[in-house]
């Protein structure tokens, strides 16, 4: 029977009292300081991500299209997850970002397409890789997060390591109560949260200039 999620967090914040635990603060949000006047879409005001958005704009990970929207809450392709990636690694090689993905093993066992919407499972796979497929505290957790989420039995084998690492970092929240929807799609607005934290979290020296 699984238990819910509100009670695994006893055993994880009694955890987090003996060890340390990131996840147990607040999540800080990113630093708008140097954001350019202008500098936006047209289409984020008041969206729960605008402020992530703005932020991956002004460190290049992205471009603003002839058009001026950046489209939220439409479904990120894995091209673009892909790309927006290699934009936040610097653009490496001179064979584009698919080129370079696969190159560094990032897309290993996923069927990649550029127009294929991504799902929460692949992107955490890819940026869990990316990060050099380095485990933490959450590795620890793997049993009550197993308990915790009522849709664990559908994480594919071998991916909980990248989704419970996400999760524990929050690269990714509970979709609804108790579920971690691995097969669900990321928007394009959480795809601009992921990548700013990411770099917040795990990229020494991250610049809004």
């Amino acid at each position: 029977m699984k238990v819910r999620l509100g009670h695994a967090l006893f055993y994880l914040m009694a955890l987090c009292l003996f060890a340390g635990c990131g996840n147990a603060a607040p999540v800080p949000l990113p630093d708008t300081s140097a954001l350019s006047a202008g500098a936006e879409f047209s289409d984020i005001a008041g969206h729960p991500s605008e402020l992530y958005i703005l932020v991956g704009l002004q460190r290049g990970l992205y471009g603003v299209p002839s058009d001026g929207k950046f489209l939220p809450d439409v479904p990120a392709t894995q091209g673009e997850f892909i790309s927006t990636l290699w934009n936040l690694a610097g653009r490496p090689g001179g064979n584009g970002a698919a080129a370079w993905a696969d190159a560094q093993n990032l897309l290993e066992g996923i069927s990649f397409s550029d127009d294929t919407p991504i799902t929460r499972q692949d992107a955490m796979e890819i940026l869990f890789r990316y990060n050099g497929s380095l485990s933490g505290m959450e590795s620890m957790l793997t049993g009550i997060y197993d308990d915790a989420f009522l849709d664990s039995d559908q994480i594919p084998a071998g991916g909980k390591p990248a989704l419970y690492w996400g999760f524990y970092n929050v690269l990714i929240r509970e979709t609804e109560p108790d579920k971690i929807a691995p097969s669900g799609t990321v928007s394009r607005g959480d795809m601009a949260e992921m990548m700013v934290r990411y770099m917040d979290d795990f990229q020494s020296g991250a610049s809004d200039t």
